[in-house]
């Protein structure tokens, strides 16, 4: 499921449409304004502007609704988690109280507020963020940066992360299918079935950590043979030269 959110939202990018034909250093400085804008300004009406002029994007491009709820609802449900804890214990004018469970809780005017403009804040940077992902291929973001002058070995190690992000995805789906066909998540409805699959998620993160190791070290390996130098050789833009 992750790995093909992951892979439609680069087709998407591969598209040709006229955001995907803009200047990617221009949808890139949009991008850092406009996250510019939603975080230091007051208020939450601009975030709101912003998320429905992203919104209104998405649709131009016609991107799934399945795309933009997953890709969008993990940072959505922290920023919710954070909007419940300012509502409930940020000190103000009280608005209401309940009563939960034998606790009371007290909801504050102040705490409301701040609440919602975090929320709306963190909705609106998140729309951003996969707006500029479903117009701009990731060689050309690494070009743009380059551009801006972000050192080489950042973009380098993004580029290569985004690229093994699939590789190790694959490896870590292959050793838990591996696990499941010997039993290695059993019944999750008693303590022992809980035990096994903690164990059996152990031993995959560490088998996906040195898989990951030994990956990267023969990927050096090729690298150099091809002529690596410790520098990104693709050129895009005249202003890297």
């Amino acid at each position: 499921m992750v790995k093909d959110s992951y892979l439609m939202v680069d087709a998407f990018a591969q598209r040709d449409n006229v955001f995907t034909r803009m200047d990617a250093r221009i949808k890139v400085s949009l991008s850092v304004l406009a996250l510019t804008a939603v975080i230091a300004l007051p208020g939450f009406i601009l975030p709101l502007i912003i998320f429905a002029l992203t919104s209104s994007l998405m649709l131009a491009v016609r991107t799934p609704l399945k795309i933009v709820l997953g890709r969008m609802l993990p940072p959505v449900i922290l920023g919710f988690v954070v909007f419940l804890l300012m509502t409930f214990f940020h000190q103000g004018s009280q608005v209401l109280s309940l009563k939960v469970l034998g606790l009371e809780l007290e909801i504050y005017r102040e705490g409301l507020v701040l609440g919602t403009t975090v929320l709306l804040r963190i909705i609106s940077s998140v729309s951003i963020l996969l707006c500029l992902s479903l117009t701009t291929p990731v060689h050309e973001l690494g070009y743009a940066l380059l551009w801006f002058r972000i050192p080489r070995v950042i973009v380098e190690i993004l580029l290569l992360t985004y690229r093994y992000l699939f590789v190790l995805w694959d490896e870590g789906m292959r050793i838990r299918q591996a696990q499941a066909m010997r039993l290695g998540y059993p019944d999750w409805r008693n303590p022992a079935g809980w035990k096994k699959a903690v164990n059996s998620t152990s031993t995959l993160m560490a088998m996906v950590f040195i898989r990951a190791y030994d990956r990267a070290e023969n990927t050096f390996a090729a690298m150099q043979t091809r002529g690596y130098n410790g520098e990104v050789t693709g050129q895009r833009f005249k202003k890297t030269a």
